[in-house]
């Protein structure tokens, strides 16, 4: 009797175990979809990073210290680097208006020349 259940253990357990696969395969596919749409965009750390590397010259944001120098004296603001971001097409246009994120970009120009003195 034991050599006739130890013949048959193996083959029993491996049956057992391919079916509960596939009955969670099942149910997986009565589960319905949902599609999940994310939208990355800039941080307002890495807008005033990418400012201070120089990545809006072309739109009229100087690098580094000019940048730097441009807030302090006030000639440069968050908005107008948002807006450069903007017209490089590396924000949505309607961060223009987001004033949340408008005060967090010109909270980070400031951090960042207080990092520069």
């Amino acid at each position: 009797m034991k050599k006739l259940l130890l013949a048959f253990l193996p083959a029993l357990l491996v049956s057992a175990t391919a079916t509960v696969p596939a009955a969670k395969a099942q149910d997986a596919m009565q589960m319905p979809s949902v599609e999940v749409k994310m939208r990355i965009t800039l941080t307002p750390f890495n807008l005033a990073y990418l400012a201070h590397q120089g990545y809006f010259t072309s739109q009229g944001i100087p690098d580094s210290e000019g940048l730097m120098k441009g807030f302090n004296d006030g000639t440069i603001t968050a908005s107008q680097l948002v807006k450069a971001a903007v017209n490089d097409k590396r924000l949505p246009a309607a961060f223009l208006t987001n004033d949340s994120y408008i005060a967090a970009v010109k909270n980070q120009l400031y951090t960042l020349t207080l990092s520069a003195r």
